[in-house]
């Protein structure tokens, strides 16, 4: 079991980490396997929605980043055939960490 500083120190890393900068995800739009990007802004998110194919099976998928007002990650989500999965919740992994302390 991780000590109560180490738990910190991993939760002020996430903290200050970014993530996948936008600009980056834009970049992927010459991919063969992509169909398009959409960047938009709700809620006071950015949020950036990517249709692709998957290239083994060609089935469709849309990754969902979502940023703060501050181009910050947040939160990843993926659609499969209609079903919807959380890959990564910044907020979840801080409160999870933060209960270990």
């Amino acid at each position: 079991m991780e000590s109560t500083e180490a738990i910190k120190k991993k939760i002020a890393r996430l903290l200050a980490k970014k993530g996948i900068p936008l600009f980056f995800l834009a970049d992927n739009n010459s991919l063969a396997n992509y169909d398009g990007i959409n960047l938009y802004k709700r809620d006071s998110m950015v949020i950036v929605d990517i249709k692709c194919k998957y290239l083994d099976a060609n089935v469709p998928m849309m990754f969902r980043y979502k940023y703060d007002m501050n181009e910050v990650l947040i939160r990843t989500e993926m659609t499969i055939g209609g079903r919807e999965s959380l890959i990564w919740d910044k907020r979840e992994e801080i409160e999870e960490l933060w209960a270990w302390c």
